[in-house]
Formats: C-alpha cells, sequence, structure tokens
C-alpha cells in the first residue's frame, strides 16, 4: 500500500505526497506502520487512505477506493457511518462501535455485516480536527456464529427432552445398582455397574453429597430433585471431569411400605448449561456495556412497540420500570412537543427511514430538559423491519447556552439603540427644566456621568464576569432611575428596608430595571413632565415582593399588542436567572410591573 500512495494520482485531491501536511504524514506512517486494519479519512471530503491490513475490508472497491471520498466509498453504509464521520469531524469526540450493523453491498448484493471500529480525530498543530483515524475488523462470522449457537442451544434443548432419560436402580443400605439402562452407562462412562455398590464402582463421588444424599433419601423416603448439579466423573477410567446433570432420587417401597432401594434419573446437561451460562455473561457483559453509556437507550419491535430501556433511561425520567413500555413512551415528552414527535416516528415506521427530533422530555427532577432522539431500524434477510434501535441525548444545557448567546446579541444591539433614545430624552428632559445653557450642560453632563454608572452594574451580565460585591436595592435602583429623572423631586419616590443584593442576582435585576428605566424615558413617567414613579419593596416571609408603578396625569395609553424584547428580556432575568416571576400590568395612566423574587436567591 505504501508503494500504490506514492504511485497514486493525487492531482486535484490531495496533492503530491511530498508536500503533504505534518499532521498527515505523522498519522499516515503510524497507519502503514500498524497490522492492525487501519485507514486514514483526510480533509473536508474525507478523502481514503489505508494500510495493506485494511484493503481486504472494501472489498472488489479495492484499489479504486483509494483517495476517494468517504460518502462515495460508503455509498451503501453513509447513512449509518456518515453521522459518525461527520460527528468527530466537528466535535473531536471520538467513537467506538461494537458488531455495529452494516448493510454493506458486495458482489453486487445487500449483506448483513457486522463490525468493531473506532474513529478517532486527527488535529493538526493548529489543534483543528482535520481528519479520521479508523481501525476495526469485521465481526460477522462471530455475530452469526453466536447466533447459530443459540439456536442450537435451543435445538438441544428439545432433543435433551425426547431422548430416553438415564436411568438406574440401586438396592440396601450400600446403594446396590440392580438395574441400569444404556443412556445411564453412557453417562457415568462404565458398563459393569450392576451388582456392585455406587461408592465401589464410582469412588470419585467421595466427598461430593451424592453418597450422602442417597442415604437420606433411603431413611427419609423424602425424594430429591436436582437442576444443573455440578459432579465430576472418571468417565472411561479417565481423570475425574467436570459435567451438570439434571437427576431425581425417587424412594422405592417395598409391599409394607419400607423403603428399599431408590430409583435414579438422570440427563447430562453439561453442554446446555455451559451454554446458558455463556449466554448469561453475554446478557450481562450487553446490560453492563449499555448501561456504561452516557445515553438513553431503547429498543422496540418493528411496529415500534417499546420493549427495552437501559437503566439510563429509568435515572434520568425517574418513572418506574415497564410504565413507558409500549406505547406509553410519549407520556414522558412535554405536551407541546408529542405531536411532531409521534408524527416523526410514524414516518419512521411507514418508510424506514432513520429517526431524528428534538424535543423535552420529563426530568426525574419534575422539569423538562431538552434531548435529541434518534432511532435506526434493522432489517432481517427478507428486507424487513426487525426492529428499532434508539438514543436518546440530554443537549439541554447546549441548547440554554445557545438562547442565552442569541438573547445577548439582541440585548447589544437593543441597547445601543436604547443609547441614542435614551440620550435624546435627557437632552429634552433637561432643556425643560434649565434655566441657562451652562445650567442644562452641568446637569446633562451629571445625568450622563450617572447613566455611565448604571451601564457598569449592567455589564457584568453581558460579561459573565459578575462583580463580587454586594449591593443595596434601594442603591441600586437609584444608580439605575438617575440618569433619567430628578432623584430630588416629586418625580420618583423608593420606599422599602434594606435589602442586600449579591453579585449575580444584582446584575440580573440591573438589566430589569435598566430596561424599565429606559423605557419610561421613551415611552413612560420619565418622557412627560408630569409623570411619576414610584417603586416599593416589602419582604413576605421568604420572599421579596417589588412594585414598579408609573403615573402620568391625564394620559389615556394603550397597552401594547405584542410583547417587545425588552420585555422579554426582563421575563427571562426574572426567571431563568432569578427564580421568580414579573407581572407587566398596562393602565391608562401608566406601566405597573410587580416582581416576585426568592430572598435567598438575591443573596447569591
Amino acid at each position: 500500500m505504501a508503494e500504490m500512495i506514492r504511485c497514486h494520482d493525487w492531482t486535484g485531491t490531495l496533492g503530491p505526497p511530498q508536500f503533504w501536511p505534518p499532521a498527515l504524514r505523522a498519522a499516515l506512517s503510524i497507519c502503514l506502520g500498524s497490522t492492525f486494519p487501519t485507514c486514514i479519512y483526510w480533509g473536508p471530503d474525507l478523502r481514503l487512505i489505508y494500510n495493506d491490513a485494511w484493503a481486504h475490508i472494501p472489498g472488489e472497491r479495492h484499489p479504486w477506493c483509494l483517495g476517494r471520498p468517504a460518502k462515495e466509498v460508503w455509498y451503501d453504509i453513509w447513512d449509518v457511518v456518515g453521522p459518525q464521520f461527520l460527528g468527530v469531524m466537528a466535535s473531536g469526540e471520538g467513537v467506538a462501535e461494537y458488531d455495529q450493523l452494516l448493510a454493506m453491498v458486495r458482489n453486487g448484493e445487500a449483506q448483513e455485516t457486522y463490525w468493531n471500529y473506532s474513529l478517532t480525530a486527527i488535529r493538526d498543530e493548529n489543534d483543528e480536527v482535520v481528519g479520521l483515524f479508523n481501525q476495526g475488523n469485521e465481526t460477522t462470522a462471530s455475530v452469526l456464529a453466536k447466533r447459530e449457537a443459540q439456536e442450537e442451544i435451543a435445538r438441544l434443548g428439545r432433543l435433551f427432552a425426547a431422548a430416553p432419560a438415564a436411568i438406574a436402580m440401586t438396592e440396601g443400605k450400600d446403594h446396590v445398582f440392580t438395574l441400569v439402562n444404556p443412556s445411564y452407562e453412557e453417562l457415568v462412562g462404565r458398563s459393569d455397574l450392576v451388582g456392585h455398590a455406587v461408592i465401589e464402582t464410582m469412588p470419585e463421588l467421595a466427598n461430593q453429597g451424592f453418597i450422602e444424599l442417597l442415604d437420606h433419601v433411603l431413611e427419609t423416603g423424602q425424594s430429591h430433585i436436582g437442576r444443573g448439579v455440578p459432579i465430576r466423573l472418571s468417565r472411561d477410567g479417565l481423570e475425574p471431569e467436570l459435567r451438570f446433570v439434571d437427576f431425581v432420587y425417587q424412594p422405592i417401597s417395598d409391599i409394607e411400605g419400607a423403603v428399599t432401594g431408590i430409583f435414579i434419573q438422570a440427563t447430562d446437561v453439561t453442554e446446555t448449561s455451559k451454554a446458558l451460562l455463556s449466554l448469561r455473561e453475554s446478557e450481562q457483559r450487553f446490560e453492563a456495556i449499555v448501561n456504561s453509556i452516557d445515553q438513553m437507550i431503547w429498543s422496540t419491535t418493528a411496529d415500534g412497540y417499546h420493549d427495552y430501556f437501559n437503566e439510563r433511561w429509568y435515572k434520568f425520567t425517574g418513572v418506574p420500570r415497564g410504565t413507558t413500555d409500549g406505547y406509553d413512551w410519549v407520556s414522558a415528552f412535554h405536551p407541546e412537543d408529542q405531536p411532531i414527535s409521534w408524527a416523526l416516528w410514524q414516518q419512521s415506521l411507514e418508510t424506514g427511514k432513520p429517526y431524528h427530533v428534538e424535543y423535552r422530555l420529563r426530568h426525574v427532577s419534575g422539569g423538562y430538559r431538552w434531548v435529541i432522539g434518534r432511532a435506526q431500524c434493522v432489517y432481517d434477510e427478507d428486507g424487513k423491519i426487525s426492529r428499532w434501535y434508539g438514543t436518546c441525548t440530554d443537549i439541554n444545557d447546549l441548547k440554554l447556552a445557545e438562547e442565552s448567546r442569541q438573547l445577548l446579541l439582541k440585548e447589544l444591539n437593543h441597547r445601543v439603540k436604547n443609547l441614542f433614545a435614551v440620550t435624546s430624552g435627557m437632552v429634552n428632559m433637561t432643556a425643560r427644566s434649565a434655566a441657562s445653557v451652562q445650567e442644562m450642560a452641568q446637569a446633562l453632563q451629571g445625568r450622563l456621568h450617572t447613566l455611565a454608572k448604571a451601564h457598569e452594574l449592567v455589564q457584568p451580565a453581558i460579561s459573565g464576569d459578575p462583580a463580587k460585591e454586594s449591593i443595596s436595592l434601594a442603591v441600586l435602583l437609584r444608580e439605575l432611575v438617575g440618569p433619567h429623572a430628578d432623584l430630588q423631586s416629586e418625580q420618583v419616590a423608593f420606599d422599602g428596608p434594606e435589602v442586600s443584593v449579591g453579585a449575580k442576582a444584582s446584575a440580573s435585576l440591573a438589566l430589569i430595571f435598566h430596561e424599565l428605566a429606559t423605557n419610561a424615558a421613551k415611552y413612560g413617567a420619565f418622557s412627560q413632565a408630569r409623570g411619576r414613579l414610584a417603586v416599593r419593596w416589602e419582604a413576605i416571609d421568604d420572599k421579596l415582593r417589588i412594585s414598579w408603578a408609573e403615573d402620568i396625569e391625564g394620559a389615556d395609553l394603550i397597552a401594547p399588542t405584542k410583547q417587545g424584547f425588552g420585555s422579554k428580556l426582563a421575563k427571562m432575568s426574572a426567571t431563568h436567572q432569578l427564580g421568580g416571576d414579573i407581572a407587566f400590568d398596562w393602565q391608562p395612566r401608566g406601566l405597573k410591573v410587580t416582581l416576585d423574587l426568592s430572598l435567598s436567591q438575591l443573596e447569591r
């Protein structure tokens, strides 16, 4: 493959190998030096380069596939591996799959194949993801062999049930064999049993508990049944061999009711027991794998009936086991998201297309969190859907972070516009009350200075670096309202007890009151000389209620027909950041705002 790579025409794709970037050359060195099937997908097109051990994997596509885009090479399985490739390229987080079903076209026909493989991001000197490192091997033979083994176990079980059992009879306290059938002789590996005591013909049974058990049945007349009991037998004179048997010891009585012997029936279940033990270990291994993944995993029958959820599902939702089986899973979705989720699921069931949807899932805490739901169907050998396998991934933190980012961008734009409106309002308000140009300039300068201080309070909320000190609620209000009104006049009134506001809470409150104050300057109480504002607060148990009441004498205001961005910002700050509630009441003479907050939340 090294020679083939050197001789390949890379014109128009990756260029001459001697000019390839260091990251690609280093990765290629590891790839070609490995004896394990290894390949590289490089660049935006994910062009394929591989070693000799990997060359058999694409089958008849080798060597045509060298240097071609992954999507072109793996056109038949791109719906499965494509999202994985692109996901690693986008996030840099690796992927590992075990016994992954890939419906791969071979010799012109789609075949059921299974694979173990991993995808690892290749980063350049700038820590940017520039390619993928892929190692893997086909596990189709082992998966199919395991499936055949399970079918063989079931077949052997039926054969054992139908075959004649091993039968023997003993007599007396020494448990002398009086009757054995060929199946029993085959079980113990001896044919010279009749007329001899059990311990004499099978001395290896000493200290295994069987002789003591025979004595107990003979003395008490109580039968005994054993299932899958381990026993060491020296079959055909060889070293003792561990076997597993199902057996019955049944007492035999004479006409007077005295127990004189024991009827023995036994079946060798060694192969079945070992197979069941192996199957149990496989099931435990499967459960360990799916429960170690940081995702909710589920599966359904072909018609969409949910019959499996892993532990992560129950820990996330907190629902009792079985309550979301069948078609009741949708009950855990947010009511607003149920229609679209159900419609997309029905579409996938009808078409076989992968299921992909974002929705809010009820959390064990009682709230809802955003998740991504995905599902992929599995086809049987007749091309019909046999099962669906799906996952749910928690994306709530990413969702909220994106919402906050968008809100802050809008807030920046909103505040730039407000600065012009507020400054214009200051000039008008100062001009109405100033007796001279000098007096107006001094008053305006003072108000602009106060406005700057108010913006310093808002700055932590936008920068994400709040100050560590707390601030008095009264001081906070004065700083924010001061740029828009004469605090020494009767235009503004503050009334309430001393309340200390923590750094995080003060930033959120600053956003709310700055918004209310600028709106009052543009449209409300501060836009007219006859306007008044009263801000009052009181503590009620563990709550603080703040009332903002504007009053414009003779006004006849009309409530807005839709909620503006400033109101949305105030609402989000009150509910998301402060964990409280805010209500707007548009009266003809002015806006009334009521803010209910937790005192403990304000101290943060």
